[in-house]
Formats: C-alpha cells, sequence, structure tokens
C-alpha cells in the first residue's frame, strides 16, 4: 500500500512575527545614547554570578526600581577604578 506524501503548504500557522503597528510599540534596540560604547565578553565564576544577582533582587526590593546585570557591572568597574585612582593620587579618572 503507497503512503500519499503530505504536502507542508496545506495548514499554515498565523505568522508569528508582529506586524508594523506592534513593532513601533516596541523599545529601540541597539547602541544606547550618551557616551560611545562597547560590548566586552568576561568571564566569570558562577559564585560571583549568583552573588550579583542575589544584589540585584535586593536592590529591586529595596527602590522598587528594576536594575539590569550589565548596569551594575558598569557602575562596579567605575567606582573601582575612581577608587584606584584615588588612592594613586590621581583623584579622578584616570
Amino acid at each position: 500500500m503507497a503512503v500519499k506524501p503530505r504536502r507542508r503548504g496545506d495548514h499554515l500557522p498565523e505568522d508569528p512575527r508582529p506586524s508594523d503597528a506592534k513593532l513601533s510599540a516596541k523599545r529601540p534596540v541597539g547602541r544606547p545614547n550618551g557616551e560611545p560604547s562597547t560590548i566586552v565578553n568576561v568571564r566569570l565564576p558562577l559564585t560571583l554570578l549568583a552573588q550579583r544577582d542575589r544584589y540585584l533582587d535586593q536592590l529591586a526590593w529595596q527602590t522598587g526600581l528594576k536594575a539590569n546585570r550589565g548596569m551594575i557591572a558598569r557602575r562596579a568597574l567605575a567606582l573601582f577604578l575612581a577608587s584606584h585612582a584615588a588612592e594613586d593620587g590621581r583623584g579622578g579618572e584616570g
């Protein structure tokens, strides 16, 4: 007994992509406004990432604001560099 092959075009699902009207409601993507920036990949231990995530949860609970992982990393690096510049006697950005 021969099996009739199925045609894929018999039932097409609805297009999962949003229409143009729905696209305009999304937030803009890409580089943020302000100072030029780039993406940096860093390998971090899982324990450090877990600490960071707990801190984000605590911050969101205390302030009611939603912070993201990138913001925390940028702020931590800026504070670290500023503290070392102050130790070296340079005072500010260096």
